[in-house]
């Protein structure tokens, strides 16, 4: 079975730019002549500008500029945001033919349902964060991957060698760091240099028959959420607290 579709990229609920549109930008780059890649693309003028001009519109800032005219007469180019929208819609496009072309792997239905299926695999992990690797320190068994949060916070995991092989990690890799809400420690003392250790406030507390829930706010509005014991510590909103992570409570998920 062979799996085809169309990929574009939308800009506040505006089509933006697809295949015909990226070529065309291309086209442009190439030559500095809208005319000429109008031409090249067999369409009238009109509709190349018609394009252009929807697409500076989606954009909210122009894609593509006429130059003034001088000695060698004037021309069209690219903004810098035209060039980025065309690098970034070929890299988004390798991506979307590769999970195609996954979907549509051993000529039948079946796998097709199971990627499905795992592309809707949620998780009961309240805190979900996105992060960027920074540093992988190697060991014998275990590793320490460390990690940039949103405000710049550092968040250390310590996960085995055979993991951090099986998941293909590198510096620069995307992932997310799964945490329980029952793994996140609140204290009334004040920050240690302990890995995993930040300075929070308490937005709301929820109060339940035998857990209270609490959450906080990071350094840079990072958003977590702990769940304690009842009546463990005088907690109230406004409260700034401790909070802690082990490095072996933190999972790492791969895009």
């Amino acid at each position: 079975m062979k799996l085809e579709g169309r990929f574009w990229i939308t800009h506040n609920g505006k089509n933006l730019a697809g295949q015909g549109r990226i070529e065309l930008l291309s086209r442009i780059n190439d030559s500095g002549s809208i005319s000429q890649a109008a031409k090249a693309m067999g369409m009238s003028y009109k509709s190349a500008w018609d394009a252009v001009d929807a697409m500076n519109n989606a954009a909210g800032s122009p894609l593509v500029e006429r130059s003034a005219g001088g000695k060698g007469g004037g021309g069209t180019r690219l903004t810098d945001a035209g060039l980025q929208l065309i690098a970034a819609f070929r890299r988004y496009q390798e991506e979307h033919e590769r999970f195609l072309a996954i979907l549509g792997q051993d000529g039948g239905a079946a796998p097709y349902l199971q990627i499905m299926d795992r592309l809707r695999l949620r998780t009961s992990a309240r805190n979900q964060l996105l992060a960027r690797i920074v540093h992988i320190e190697t060991g014998d068994l275990n590793d320490l991957v460390a990690l940039e949060l949103q405000g710049g916070l550092r968040l250390f995991a310590s996960i085995t060698r055979a993991s951090t092989e099986r998941l293909g990690l590198k510096v620069d890799d995307e992932i997310f760091a799964l945490i329980k809400a029952g793994w996140v420690e609140l204290s009334l003392d004040p920050a240690t240099d302990a890995l995993n250790s930040y300075r929070a406030q308490i937005q709301q507390i929820e109060h339940g028959a035998r857990d209270t829930e609490v959450q906080l706010q990071l350094a840079g509005g990072l958003q977590m959420t702990a769940l304690l014991t009842a009546n463990e510590l005088a907690l109230q909103t406004g409260l700034e607290v401790t909070l802690r992570i082990e490095p072996s409570q933190v999972i790492l998920c791969t895009l």
